[in-house]
């Protein structure tokens, strides 16, 4: 008796070990690092990066994906297969959009598995150092009065050793430059940019005014401002 309870208990580890041993492994890389990143084109266009993230599993039974969630709208993972047998690969596609500004961005992936390890997280990295940076991708007015004028102020760094021209040209008619209309950027140097507006009627209004540079990739800039106009005073 005490013989046959040995070997059934004996049995029970086995297959337990057998259970246990037999489970999917996702393998993947836990960092993407672009570096710095330096994009061209204009300051308002969206631009991204891309990189193509191998998975494996390791294991030796199918492992399923479920779900990628990556952190914000500003990154999309798409899989190119989303269940593998043992040893089997895919990946998981990339895209980051990058920011307006200058600066580190850190991004995250979560990766949702049958996996009993539990979540995989990708973490997404780049320096983005733009040529030209606004300090402002909008002009934005102050609250304003109908035929009063109003008046917008933002900057603009050049972070190239030669020195850049820029021309301000305003697009909207009853829209004008205060100060120069064109101006030499050095390096590092914020270069100041005021415009002023005199509204015709109460209400949200809507300007347009472009740059254009002497920088390769960089020759033109758009921008678009708004603002609020009340009735004139009685």
């Amino acid at each position: 008796m005490v013989n046959l309870h040995t070997t059934i208990s004996l049995c029970f580890v086995i297959i337990s070990s057998v259970v246990i041993s037999a489970q999917p492994r996702l393998q993947m890389q836990s960092l993407v690092d672009w570096g710095v990143v330096t994009p061209r084109g204009s300051l308002t266009k969206q631009q991204t990066v891309q990189y193509r993230v191998p998975i494996k599993n390791i294991g030796n039974k199918t492992l399923v994906i479920t779900s990628v969630r990556p952190q914000c709208g500003c990154t999309t993972a798409p899989l190119e297969r989303d269940t593998l047998k043992p040893d089997e690969e895919t990946a998981m596609n990339i895209t980051l959009t990058l920011p307006a500004g200058s600066g580190v961005i850190d991004k995250y992936v979560t990766v949702y598995s049958n996996d009993s390890a539990g979540t995989h997280v990708l973490k997404l990295r780049a320096q983005v150092q733009r040529p030209l940076q606004l300090s402002s991708s909008f002009l934005g007015f102050n609250q304003g009065r109908v035929g009063e004028p109003t008046r917008s102020k933002i900057s603009l760094t050049s972070f190239v050793d030669e020195p850049v021209t820029l021309t301000l040209l305003p697009v909207t008619s009853g829209l004008r430059v205060v100060g120069p209309a064109s101006i030499v950027a050095q390096k590092d140097v914020p270069v100041p940019i005021e415009v002023e507006f005199t509204p015709e009627k109460t209400g949200v209004f809507n300007v347009q005014m472009k740059i254009t540079t002497t920088l390769a990739d960089y020759d033109t800039i758009e921008l678009t401002g708004y603002g609020i106009a009340d009735a004139p005073k009685k």
